[in-house]
């Protein structure tokens, strides 16, 4: 018989050797049948991935199950809202355009907020396993590395160069219009790495290694992603691809031109599939269309002195910058792209201005520059605006609550292309190439350190709100909510006003809770919602006159509210007084809840019971 080898035995040491050399050389070949673009893609996300969480996204990584971004103001209780929202209205055959749950007892329609439903359907599985808080901060920490590279993938494509596409990349993902955004918490500004993708596809039909037909459906589903992304963003899209389109046109020789109609006409079809995609969306979107907020205001243009001067503390030392820069309005500053980035494009245009795609990219990004202006040309300040010819377009249904700023993504885009390519390009001798490459480094530099690693708000503290806005215990959830408390004091689909100081925590709360109850109130936007979340009738306790009360027990009983909870950790001092106003709360799990059927019933009056106040389905 054979006898199995024992430890220390030379027979046992070889065999060991023998099977991790197998292994060893099956993971080799496993590896090796991956192609190398991928392979290369794979290493380059891992890179900004890892990069971005050392540089910014630490604090968010070690507190993923906290609430971490600015807890008084809305958005950043909004989209996790949304990312719940979704898959909840999906899996129970809600309308998802529609919610009763929010705004109750009638609901609030949702046809013309940006709920980013393409985000929060992505994010479904990690949402139902770990909930909307956990799903919110991984994909705030995911998408400036995802952004970063499909803009490395569309510059590879394009230059074949790797180390000039990583740092292209680099500067579309990390920019300051993403990272300020992603600070903001608002999910469909930073995902937007869908717009590289685009130009990646059109290369790959430009050179023939991508067919008309499957150009046509790729195309269609990354449009119709957008869409489902964010509406607003979309539109904008198409308004960059047809002045793109004519200034492709215009420089193209005569054959490009005759292919560059060709691709418009693919383009076309594309565009026709994903409206079709987008045909249930947009129906609803005409059918429910509300008169929106129409943003003239030069604040939402962009002011072209933040194009070189960024609202920052670093601008490597310089002083007089600095003292500057913090004279001026600090809207804007998502618009900062440095003054080598700049320099590069123009560098490209004197010395290849022969080059056809110089030329479309200089133009580009006039033409962005351009439509980011909006209704003003606002050069350092908006006290001394120029208005536009164009300043009516901005006043048609589909563009009146846009904000010609946000155009800049496109700029930076065309920026970071423009890199790519300087980067690439041959050049005789080292020390022409050490200054070429020494620019690009300055330029990707001044872009990536003057963005903002951190929360900076260029908003006002709303009066008499908390402003913790970091990763601190207070943002903790109370227990009421993350242990399921809530069941033990609120019936199912009961509808509550919840009191803290957090921004639009009603909306965040119910979220975190599954939809358990309802809420009256809650933030969608400033255009179809008011600022504050927590319906005015209530914030009249702060000051308890008689007729303050008269009116608040008018709207708790014709509304049927059930109950108020008040957040101990961020209740504001009046929140506090309630028991002074005969209300009898019980504390449970970091909040009181104060049942409004016993405390109507001593005004002398029956409460209408919730059942009659059920919202439409």
């Amino acid at each position: 018989m054979l006898s199995t080898p024992e430890p220390g035995n030379p027979v046992t040491s070889v065999v060991v050797r023998r099977a991790l050399a197998l292994r060893s050389a099956a993971l080799r070949s496993l590896i090796a049948r991956i192609p190398r673009p991928v392979r290369q893609g794979l290493l380059v996300f891992a890179s900004y991935q890892i990069g971005f969480v050392i540089l910014a996204g630490m604090p968010l990584l070690r507190h993923l199950t906290v609430p971490n971004l600015r807890q008084y103001w809305t958005d950043e209780q909004f989209y996790p809202w949304c990312l719940g929202w979704w898959p909840y209205a999906v899996s129970h055959g809600i309308n998802p355009m529609f919610s009763g749950h929010i705004g109750a007892p009638h609901g609030y329609d949702l046809a013309w907020a940006s709920t980013a439903p393409s985000v929060a359907l992505a994010m479904w599985p990690v949402t139902a396993a770990f909930g909307a808080v956990v799903s919110y901060n991984i994909v705030t920490l995911l998408i400036p590395p995802v952004s970063a590279w499909t803009a490395f993938v569309l510059a590879r494509r394009l230059t074949g160069r790797f180390w000039a596409s990583l740092l292209a990349g680099a500067v579309y993902g990390f920019c300051p219009f993403e990272l300020l955004h992603t600070w903001q918490g608002q999910l469909n500004l930073t995902a937007t790495g869908l717009f590289p993708l685009m130009g990646y596809l059109v290369l790959r039909w430009w050179d023939g290694s991508l067919t008309r037909t499957r150009f046509v459906i790729w195309m269609g589903l990354v449009l119709a992603l957008q869409f489902y992304t964010f509406n607003e963003m979309f539109a904008e899209l198409t308004a960059v691809l047809a002045g793109g389109l004519v200034i492709g046109l215009a420089v193209a020789g005569r054959e490009a031109r005759r292919k560059a109609l060709r691709l418009a006409a693919l383009t076309a079809l594309a565009y026709a599939g994903a409206i079709i995609l987008s045909s249930p969306y947009l129906i609803y979107m005409l059918k429910h269309y509300q008169g929106i907020l129409q943003r003239e205001n030069p604040v939402y243009s962009v002011p072209l002195i933040r194009l070189i001067l960024p609202a920052s503390s670093k601008m490597f030392g310089f002083t007089p910058l600095i003292r500057y820069s913090n004279k001026l309005h600090p809207t804007g500053i998502e618009s900062y792209v440095g003054i080598p980035l700049i320099v590069v494009l123009l560098a490209l245009a004197v010395f290849t201005w022969r080059s056809r795609l110089t030329r479309m990219l200089l133009f580009g990004f006039v033409f962005v520059i351009a439509l980011g202006a909006g209704h003003h040309v606002v050069v350092t300040s908006t006290r001394h605006t120029y208005a536009l010819p164009w300043a009516g377009l901005w006043r048609l249904p589909f563009a009146r609550s846009a904000e010609p700023v946000r155009f800049i993504v496109f700029g930076v885009l065309v920026l970071a292309v423009a890199l790519a390519i300087w980067l690439a390009a041959p050049a005789k001798g080292k020390l022409r190439l050490a200054a070429r490459w020494g620019i690009g480094l300055l330029a990707a530099a001044v872009i990536i350190t003057d963005s903002y690693t951190s929360y900076i708000d260029v908003h006002p503290v709303p009066p008499g709100y908390v402003t913790e806005s970091g990763m601190h215990p207070v943002n903790q959830l109370p227990t009421f909510v993350t242990d399921g408390m809530y069941r033990r004091y609120l019936r199912p689909g009961e509808i509550v006003v919840i009191l803290t100081g957090r921004g639009n925590a009603g909306m965040l709360f119910q979220a975190a809770s599954g939809f358990y109850y309802r809420i009256a109130g809650g933030y969608i936007n400033a255009s179809l919602t008011p600022t504050n979340a927590v319906p005015p009738q209530v914030l009249l306790l702060a000051h308890p006159s008689k007729a303050a009360i008269h009116k608040f027990d008018d709207y708790a009983r014709s509304q049927g509210i059930g109950a108020l909870v008040v957040e101990h950790t961020w209740a504001r001092p009046w929140m506090r007084k309630l028991p002074r106003l005969g209300m009898h709360g019980t504390p449970a799990g970091g909040v009181t809840i104060y049942p409004m059927a016993p405390w109507l019933a001593s005004q002398g009056r029956q409460a209408v019971p919730d059942t009659e106040l059920m919202p439409p389905t």
